[in-house]
């Protein structure tokens, strides 16, 4: 059973009230999006815990703002907790409801959209009405997804999805129908033999999209954390 807290350097997430609790890949992905210096707007779809935007405002200077959206009234309950209790509860503004609700009311375009969404499509559900939420793509199909980072990304601006491995297929399709250009950022493994999950790059133009694959490996064949790791998440991890 997870715990119902964990503890970084700067910040404390509680998450018992959260159906997807913080995880090593959402850790990696946070740890390693590009910010580059002209960020002044961020958007998080499905904070979850509020993991992700916690991290970027860790990362960013007092003049970035990030909205983080997250339709689950118990999971963003815990999150704004969460944002409260940070160093940085002044930059950080939470939005209950869902992210079609939110581009519909929100004219607002953004330099940096990040999103851990859901990732499976078609596999069976938990029978957890808050899991399934947040793993299936039940209420955000993907294609509808990547129209709304469409709209709501600045034209020079840059988006970031943590992915299954599964489904980089369809989101690419879904990026190009979107009007976006896309590629793989990241490939993130477990260890050098276990590939688990993929980070895409999206802009909408194809200036400066990435053109060097990362490969991240978080384990080496000792199980210890890799040096790769270490150096990613040491202003994080307590014990690192």
């Amino acid at each position: 059973m997870a715990n119902s807290w964990f503890q970084f350097k700067q910040f404390l997430v509680k998450q018992e009230s959260a159906a997807m609790k913080v995880c090593t890949d959402s850790c990696v992905f946070g740890a390693t999006i590009p910010v580059v210096s002209k960020v002044t707007s961020i958007l998080d779809i499905g904070t979850g815990t509020g993991l992700l935007a916690l991290m970027l405002a860790q990362r960013t200077t007092d003049e970035v703002f990030i909205d983080a959206v997250e339709m689950n009234e118990e999971a963003a309950q815990q999150a704004q907790d969460n944002f409260f209790n940070s160093p940085w509860d002044a930059r950080i503004k939470l939005h209950t409801c869902s992210i079609q609700d939110y581009f519909k009311f929100t004219p607002k375009q953004y330099d940096l959209i990040i999103c851990n969404p859901p990732f499976f499509s078609s596999s069976l559900k938990t029978g957890n009405t808050s899991k399934d939420m947040a793993l299936h793509q039940s209420h955000l199909l993907i294609d509808e997804l990547m129209q709304i980072i469409h709209f709501m990304l600045k034209s020079e601006g840059d988006a970031y999805l943590l992915i299954s491995i599964y489904e980089e297929t369809h989101f690419i399709k879904a990026a190009a129908d979107a009007g976006l250009y896309i590629k793989r950022f990241q490939e993130m493994s477990d260890n050098e033999s276990k590939l688990i999950r993929y980070v895409l790059h999206a802009r909408k133009d194809a200036k400066h999209l990435n053109n060097v694959e990362e490969k991240f490996i978080i384990r080496n064949v000792d199980n210890q954390y890799t040096q790769q790791f270490v150096d990613a998440l040491k202003e994080f991890y307590l014990n690192l």
